[in-house]
């Protein structure tokens, strides 16, 4: 697949984009994670609950990195997706192209321990 090169340019720089916010995520998470360990004793469950969505968030920002460049660099939407090791988000992007894949099918809810 051959993408113009204006089309594959901007690919690019949005996954550089996404990667830098990845980046930044590394510092919010590190600072979510000293704030945790204050937490009210009553308030941790929930607390460290809610901050490993913030790893979710990371990894989906990481992937959605991985599926531009790879765009940018030619390669088929199947293929780019199929680099995707984020199941539901697999899923979301198979059934956005119109092919729900096999990882669709599988995948299942979220859990945060």
């Amino acid at each position: 697949m051959t993408l113009p090169s204006d089309h594959a340019r901007l690919l690019e720089a949005v996954a550089d984009e996404l990667a830098q916010v990845r980046q930044q995520l590394d510092g919010v998470e590190t600072l979510v994670g000293d704030l945790t360990r204050h937490a009210p004793s009553q308030d941790r469950p929930r607390v460290l609950t809610e901050a490993q969505s913030l790893d979710m968030l990371i990894q989906r920002v990481e992937a959605l990195s991985g599926v531009l460049r790879s765009l940018g660099a030619g390669v088929t939407p199947a293929r780019a997706v199929a680099g995707v090791t984020l199941t539901d988000l697999a899923a979301r992007l198979s059934l956005a192209e119109g092919e729900p894949t096999a990882a669709a099918a599988n995948a299942g809810d979220l859990l945060l321990f």
